[in-house]
């Protein structure tokens, strides 16, 4: 990159850039040329002394005829098209002239426009040669810029007349394919094209230190806390250590290795002075993350008192997508263990980012909006996506400088919010305002006592106490209260690792709270505030049942709420939002049922009447929208008048006549009409959502929420709403069974069956949790209980699994117990059989 502009100058330009791409998708306008911009001509050079063969072929396809063999070395030059192209083969580079020697003349267009070089593969076995760009030599006088990078700055800085730098000619006919709008597109078919890329995109790696050219992702079983996690196996620094916090035998780190990367040494670094942390039994396994194969187990039986390297695996043949390294036992029978540093020596990886084979129509199922565009169109657009991207990312930190500013200030970023997801920068810059904002946790543990048996009989007919006074959200919120004068309110702003806000104490429950407790409450609060059975009253009065549970139609969700518009308990609202805050900060979630309309409006999002207010109430979308394109006749039949229900079942006169009833309505105001129906319904519940969102923000900086799409919010403080058997299989752990036990076949076979509300059950069993994320460690029940209820422990996340007789019978004692054993009671080992 040339750096002739002042690094200030450079920041305001691409900020200039930034909003004007904004202002093209929001009006849907082709984007300017400099962010589209691409060289006419680049020259590639082989980066080899020896002769190599670089094969030409007429399309950038192998499938295609070859055209001829270019013997080139180090002094050939190869002359190209700035417009690469990248499809599941590999990068293709478009040949447009080479020069095999310095002695030779340049073959000029050889092949008449239709000659494509492969630069490198997607597959790490192909023996491609090394194709690298020439760059002019430092010192240089005469430099042109070929990069779009470059471009921008020089278009959009402030400079002097006579300071622009010469920059080579574009590719114009490539940078109107790059700019062009396909037809019918804005910007939520690119929101829909980011949801889908982000869900294939590596991870942020700048914590990965060393290995970041080889690895794109470091995850662990456990790690005891923010000062032992993941990232100390990166830092380089071998005084920091990950530490596991777990049964023994489960401890592992998972490897996500990049493309094309072929494992030359991988090593771990241990402290001999760690005494019985230290890894005695090593597995390491790889292959596809659903299906690893043990690749090699290593022993460590010598001693050593130093810090010393130890090779896990060496010379591998071919690119492997995962590796996991498995502790299966630690000297001295140690039940957690330590490991100092990760190393790696690989071959280069290859990302080589989305080619246009990902965009093919089998991949789009699951994406509607982008099934009319064809993949040509769809490769384009996300170049042009990730370009956006690349620039948001470096001055992102600039629009988002403290805790105290929001990037609302910033208008036309709010319209992109959904295209975040693309950003490498934003989740570390996320964690460190979260960090920056954190405070210390009260020494002493607010101690709680809950009658859940008084807060069941609420349950039951919360009528009979106004005031809901019995139920576990009130016992909560008022044993949270400040005791004396002296005592502060609780905050929340906590790190991730106090994974306890109070303690527990059930009464009539036999349980001491190490955590299981906790996580109970939370549920039962939960569980309180938006109910998962459809039947019986709300226990409280803060969220309602939305309009859509009483809807018929299977393809609106059916078990939403909404803030109750009659409540005005306001200071209870932002309590909920204080808790909600304190789920996205930590490891636990709050699981609420809500609309995408009300998490938006939480997130600070804007909501549109059509696409998003029918999660809400898609019967009353649907008539408003036909009534406003109705034909007269029609329209008669009807007999509206100007009025309309909220979701609670109170009605709003819009006008009236003298007398006070609603005004009959006439043909020609349905438009009026309806646009005050829209404004009413998607404002009403408004201050209940100011509370909660109040509260939210004095857990959770501005800038985080602003950072943050409405689903990340969601799913950070209520986890996955979701749990699939493929999210199942990466959360459970196995104690001291083995996978091929039958009790473990029988409870897959179980959990195949369940429904997605029986998977929630069964995690609240297990874990207090209702969704995931939860870990699952799954053990030996008593060895004479024969098709017994399983028990659980949920301060330890472990499932207890008898001995049964058939899978039919451990599906349903299963499903009974993950219905009905919700009492802790440290008395009783297995509640009655099934009658």
């Amino acid at each position: 990159m040339h750096t002739s502009i002042s690094p200030p100058r450079r920041r305001l330009a691409r900020i200039r850039c930034l909003m004007e791409c904004i202002n093209c998708m929001k009006e849907k306008r082709k984007l300017i040329p400099s962010l589209c911009y691409i060289p006419s001509e680049l020259e590639f050079k082989c980066q080899t002394e020896s002769k190599s063969v670089v094969r030409v072929y007429p399309t950038p396809s192998r499938k295609s005829k070859k055209i001829a063999d270019l013997k080139l070395t180090a002094e050939s030059r190869l002359y190209v098209s700035g417009d690469e192209y990248c499809n599941s083969q590999g990068k293709w580079l478009k040949l447009l002239k080479y020069m095999v020697s310095p002695s030779d003349p340049i073959e000029d267009d050889p092949y008449q426009g239709g000659a494509w070089i492969l630069q490198y593969s997607s597959k790490s076995t192909d023996d491609c040669p090394k194709l690298v760009q020439v760059m002019p030599e430092k010192g240089s006088k005469r430099i042109k810029l070929n990069s779009w990078e470059d471009v921008v700055e020089q278009a959009f800085s402030v400079q002097l007349p006579g300071r622009q730098l010469e920059v080579v000619s574009p590719d114009n006919e490539a940078v109107e394919r790059l700019q062009a709008v396909p037809s019918g597109w804005g910007i939520e078919q690119d929101e829909v094209l980011v949801r889908l890329m982000s869900q294939h995109i590596p991870p942020d790696n700048d914590h990965l230190g060393s290995i970041k050219n080889y690895v794109e992702s470091v995850n662990v079983s456990t790690f005891c806390d923010d000062d032992t996690g993941p990232q100390c196996l990166t830092d380089s620094d071998t005084d920091t250590y990950w530490e596991s916090d777990g049964s023994q035998g489960n401890h592992w780190i998972r490897l996500k290795m990049k493309k094309g990367t072929i494992i030359m040494k991988l090593q771990i670094v241990l402290d001999g002075s760690d005494d019985n942390y230290i890894p005695r039994r090593i597995v390491v396994s790889g292959g596809e993350q659903d299906n690893l194969k043990v690749l090699k187990t290593v022993e460590i039986e010598r001693e050593f008192t130093d810090v010393e390297d130890f090779t896990l695996l060496e010379n591998m043949t071919e690119h492997i997508s995962t590796v996991q390294i498995t502790i299966k036992e630690c000297k001295g029978g140690g039940i957690d263990t330590r490991i100092h540093a990760l190393k790696i020596q690989s071959s280069e990886g290859r990302y080589l980012g989305f080619d246009e084979d990902f965009f093919k129509k089998e991949n789009l199922t699951r994406f509607p909006k982008l099934q009319p565009y064809s993949s040509e169109e769809l490769y384009r657009r996300s170049q042009v996506l990730q370009r956006f991207t690349v620039l948001l990312d470096s001055v992102l930190q600039y629009i988002v400088p403290a805790w105290e500013f929001s990037t609302g200030s910033y208008s036309s970023l709010e319209a992109v919010r959904q295209l975040l997801p693309l950003s490498t920068k934003r989740l570390s810059l996320i964690d460190t305002f979260i960090k920056e904002s954190c405070s210390d946790r009260p020494a002493d543990m607010p101690k709680l006592f809950i009658n859940r048996r008084s807060a069941m009989e609420h349950r039951c007919d919360p009528y009979a106490d106004q005031e809901f006074k019995n139920s576990v959200f009130m016992q909560i919120y008022e044993g949270l209260k400040p005791k004396d004068r002296d005592t502060k309110p609780l905050n929340y702003r906590w790190s991730s690792r106090y994974d306890q806000w109070w303690e527990c104490k059930f009464m009539s429950e036999g349980v001491i709270d190490q955590g299981g407790g906790f996580r109970d409450s939370l549920s039962d609060v939960a569980d309180e505030l938006c109910p998962t059975t459809t039947e019986g009253p709300v226990p409280l009065p803060f969220f309602i049942r939305a309009p859509n549970q009483l809807c018929e139609d299977a393809n609106v969700n059916r078990d939403v709420y909404v803030p109750n518009p009659s409540c005005r308990e306001f200071q209870k609202y932002e309590w909920i939002g204080q808790l909600m805050g304190a789920c996205l900060r930590g490891r636990e979630n709050l699981v609420l049922a809500l609309p995408s309309f009300v998490w938006k409006k939480l997130s600070g999002e804007r909501v549109h009447w059509t696409r998003d207010y029918h999660t809400v109430d898609a019967t009353e979308v649907k008539l408003i929208d036909s009534l406003e394109n109705m034909k007269e006749d029609d329209f008669s039949v009807l007999g509206r008048t100007w009025s309309t229900t909220l979701c609670d079942g109170s009605n709003v006169v819009i006008k009236m006549d003298t007398e006070g009833n609603p005004l009959k309505l006439k043909y020609d105001d349905r438009k009026e009409y309806c646009d005050k129906v829209r404004e009413i319904r998607m404002n009403e519940g408004m201050e209940q959502v100011d509370a909660i969102r109040r509260g939210f923000l004095r857990v959770v900086p501005q800038a985080v929420l602003d950072l943050l799409t409405w689903q990340e919010v969601e799913h950070r403080v209520s986890g996955d709403s979701e749990i699939s058997m493929e999210a199942l299989k990466r959360s459970i752990h196995y104690d001291d069974l083995e996978e091929s036990d039958t009790r473990v076949k029988y409870m897959w076979s179980a959990l195949e069956n369940f429904s997605n509300e029986d998977r929630s059950r069964f995690l609240r069993f297990v874990t207090g949790r209702r969704r995931l994320p939860a870990p699952v460690f799954v053990s030996s029940g008593k060895s004479d209980a024969i098709d017994c209820l399983p028990e659980s422990s949920t301060c330890a996340n472990m499932l207890y699994m008898p001995n049964f007789t058939s899978a039919k019978i451990c599906e349903d004692k299963l499903r009974y117990a993950s219905y009905n054993c919700v009492d802790m009671d440290a008395d009783v080992n297995y509640m009655d059989e099934i009658e």
